[in-house]
């Protein structure tokens, strides 16, 4: 699930900030830290990973180009997609509120408490009974999916949603869906996104928004998706909508289906070229973003929200160990301000013709 932003953050030009600014934002409100050294890649709290990183392997259809033909169908389905709603804003500063439906993302260390995987969904589950270590600080999402995602130290991507119990000092957490992926790998066939995508897959990091550049296919959430095969191209049907590969589940489909609806798995991206995002008149967060959508392109992996979104990671990830959330120096440093809640939003819309430079490919193979 996705929620819509909420409006009232006004913005000023935005200015050019450095990574040293934006890491100087952050510890200027940060605790001390233990440095991380034994969770995986070493990555941990203090430790995470720079803006440059992106996980999974590089055969992963998220870090592969999108350079597969265009969809005979994409000048509907693009239509199709746009008319369910509006775009959606990236918005900071939600970590602790019901607003935060993002992926908080936290990095097991050996010392951590043991919790034991209690599986409170229907069905078979491959993560039931399995003991992880989780950091004592990490929380879900407060917002309606409660997601969260641990990496163990073996590489191993634990992906969890809704996320109904975690007692401090170890002992039983309690889920209603998820799966494991490992993070060296294609970062598919879990179980913490409708897709089924890894929590990891395709979010955006504010520490790669203040680096100028996402090395990823995005992560994509429209208003809801199809529920037949007109699609083509391998479609699979479900009780949840239909899907395409890297999809392996359906998402919430439309009332009245249309062969000009998306499945989950869908495959999005501009028809710029880098050099073309360049010359317009946009701020560069803004033009980091579509880069990263020209280039890689995105898949739709659930549904929700006001229509056409991008998915972000939680501050949670941060605010948790009392460290500032990487998204909010950004957005501050900017020049957003904040609205009634605090909120700072990133506005997708404005300024940008989507209807004119959306493609839809053809699914990559497998």
């Amino acid at each position: 699930m996705w929620t819509p932003s909420r409006p009232g953050a006004r913005a000023r030009a935005p200015r050019a900030m450095s990574i040293s600014l934006l890491a100087a934002l952050c510890a200027a409100t940060a605790p001390a830290l233990a440095p991380a050294a034994s969770g995986w890649n070493g990555f941990g709290a203090g430790t995470w990973p720079a803006g440059s990183w992106r996980p999974y392997s590089a055969s992963s259809p998220f870090n592969r180009a999108a350079d597969d033909p265009y969809h005979p169908n994409s000048t509907n389905i693009v239509k199709k997609a746009l008319s369910l709603g509006t775009i959606g804003n990236l918005v900071a500063g939600t970590s602790g509120t019901s607003s935060d439906w993002g992926h908080p993302t936290y990095w097991a260390q050996p010392t951590d408490p043991v919790f034991l995987l209690s599986w409170q969904g229907g069905g078979p589950s491959s993560t039931n009974g399995m003991r992880i270590r989780i950091p004592d600080a990490a929380q879900p999402a407060m917002g309606g999916d409660h997601h969260l995602t641990v990496v163990e130290p073996d590489g191993w991507e634990y992906d969890f949603w809704n996320v109904t119990s975690k007692p401090r000092g170890g002992g039983t957490l309690t889920y209603s869906g998820g799966g494991r992926t490992r993070i060296d790998g294609y970062g598919l066939d879990s179980g913490g996104t409708a897709a089924n995508f890894g929590n990891l897959a395709g979010i955006i990091r504010g520490s790669e928004l203040a680096a100028g550049v996402i090395k990823h296919a995005l992560f994509l959430v429209v208003q809801c998706s199809a529920k037949g095969t007109a699609f083509g191209y391998g479609t699979h049907t479900s009780s949840n909508g239909s899907y395409v590969y890297p999809a392996s589940h359906g998402g919430s489909a439309c009332a009245t289906d249309s062969p000009d609806l998306p499945p989950l798995g869908t495959r999005f991206r501009l028809a710029l070229s880098q050099s073309q995002i360049n010359a317009l008149a946009l701020p560069t967060w803004k033009k980091t973003i579509l880069k990263a959508l020209a280039h890689y392109g995105g898949y739709v992996g659930d549904t929700g929200g006001p229509g056409f979104g991008f998915l972000f990671e939680s501050g949670a990830t941060y605010t948790s160990f009392g460290v500032t959330d990487p998204l909010v120096a950004f957005a501050r440093a900017s020049g957003l301000y904040p609205n009634s809640d605090g909120f700072y939003s990133f506005n997708m819309l404005s300024n940008f013709d989507w209807s004119r430079y959306l493609r839809v490919l053809v699914p990559p193979a497998p």
